[in-house]
C-alpha cells in the first residue's frame, strides 16, 4: 500500500476512535482524534463536520463555524456541514446566515422533521428581530431601568420573605435570601429590582480589568460554570464557607442557563457582590449574553418568575 493509502487508512481509524469518544461524551478527546485524522488526510469533509459537531458540544462556536465551512468547501453536497454551520451561526447570534443554511438542509432533506423545526425556530427569530428593529426608537434598553419607580411598588401584606434594609444588602438578608430560595420561594420583585439597580451602579463604577492581590498564605476560591444549579452553589458555600472579607471568591462566568434555578443563582451572586464588593468577584462567561440566554433557557425562566423587564436590565451592565 502507498504512503497515501496508509495515511487514509490511519485517518479512518482515528475517526472511528474519535466517534467512540464522542459517543461517550468525551468531546475534548474526540476533537483531538478528529484533528489527528485531519492531519493524516485533510481532504475529507466528514472529519471537519464531525469535529465541528464536537466543538458545538463544547460551545467553541467559532471553531465549529470554521470547521463546518471547511467541510462545505470540500463537499458542497455534504448536508451535515450546512446543519453544523447553521447551529454555529445560531449560537453566535447570526440568525440570517443560519436561516440560509437551514434552508439548504430543508431543500436537500424536505422530510427531515428536526431540520424543519430548527428552520421554523430560526425564521421566527429573524422575523422578530426585524420587527423589533422596525419599531425601535432612540430609547435603548437602558431606559427600562431609568423608568422604574420603586417607590410606587407595594409590598403585599402576605409577603414574609427577606427585605432590604434601607435598600442595602446585609449578611442577614443574604442568609434569609438563600433560605428562601432553598424553600422554593421568591424574592419580592421590588427587592429584585433594587438589587439589579444597585449592582448595575456598582459595576459601572468598577474598572473593566480588576487586579486582585492575594496575600501570602490566604485562601482565594475560584468557581466556574454554576449554570443555574442553585443547590450546587449552596453546597459550595457549605463546604467552603460563605463569602466574606476573609473568605474571598471569584465566580468565573456561566452563572445561568441550563439549570432551572438561574434566577436564584444570579441574585445570590449579585447580593454577595454588593455585600463584599472588594472580596467577591464576577467575570462574564459566554452564557452572559442575550443570545445564549434566549437559546439555553434563562430568558424563559425569568419570564416565568418575574416581569421581563428584569431580564432586559441584566443586559445594560
Amino acid at each position: 500500500m502507498s504512503d497515501a493509502g496508509d495515511a487514509k487508512k490511519k485517518a479512518e481509524e482515528l475517526k472511528e476512535k474519535a466517534n467512540e469518544h464522542f459517543k461517550r461524551q468525551e468531546f475534548d478527546k474526540a476533537i483531538e482524534m478528529y484533528t489527528e485524522a485531519i492531519n493524516e488526510n485533510p481532504d475529507v469533509a466528514v472529519y471537519y463536520g464531525n469535529r465541528s459537531f464536537a466543538y458545538l458540544k463544547t460551545e467553541c462556536f467559532g471553531y465549529a463555524l470554521n470547521d463546518a465551512s471547511k467541510a462545505i468547501e470540500l463537499d458542497g453536497s455534504y448536508v451535515k456541514g450546512y446543519y453544523r454551520r447553521a447551529a454555529a451561526y445560531m449560537s453566535l447570534g447570526k440568525f440570517k446566515q443560519a436561516l440560509k443554511d437551514f434552508n439548504a438542509v430543508m431543500t436537500a432533506r424536505p422530510n427531515d422533521k428536526d431540520a424543519k423545526t430548527k428552520y421554523v425556530e430560526c425564521s421566527k427569530i429573524v422575523k422578530r428581530k426585524a420587527f423589533e428593529n422596525a419599531i425601535s426608537v432612540e430609547e435603548t434598553r437602558k431606559s427600562v431601568a431609568e423608568t422604574l419607580n420603586l417607590e410606587t411598588m407595594t409590598i403585599e401584606d402576605c409577603y414574609n420573605g427577606p427585605k432590604l434594609e434601607n435598600d442595602d444588602v446585609t449578611l442577614d438578608f443574604m442568609k434569609s435570601l438563600m433560605e428562601t430560595y432553598r424553600e422554593g420561594k421568591k424574592l419580592h420583585r421590588k427587592y429584585a429590582y433594587q438589587i439589579l439597580l444597585n449592582v448595575k451602579a456598582l459595576f459601572e463604577r468598577s474598572p473593566t480589568m480588576v487586579e486582585v492581590i492575594i496575600p501570602e498564605d490566604n485562601k482565594f476560591t475560584v468557581c466556574g460554570d454554576i449554570h443555574g444549579q442553585y443547590y450546587d452553589l449552596l453546597n459550595i458555600f457549605e463546604l467552603n464557607g460563605l463569602p466574606s472579607e476573609t473568605n474571598p471568591y471569584l465566580f468565573n462566568g456561566d452563572f445561568v442557563d441550563r439549570g432551572s434555578f438561574s434566577v436564584e443563582c444570579i441574585f445570590t451572586l449579585f447580593g454577595f457582590k454588593l455585600l463584599y464588593p472588594n472580596h467577591f468577584f464576577m467575570s462574564r462567561g459566554n452564557h452572559e449574553s442575550q443570545t445564549m440566554n434566549q437559546m439555553y433557557g434563562f430568558e424563559g425562566e425569568v419570564r416565568a418568575k418575574y416581569p421581563l423587564k428584569i431580564f432586559f436590565i441584566l443586559y445594560i451592565f
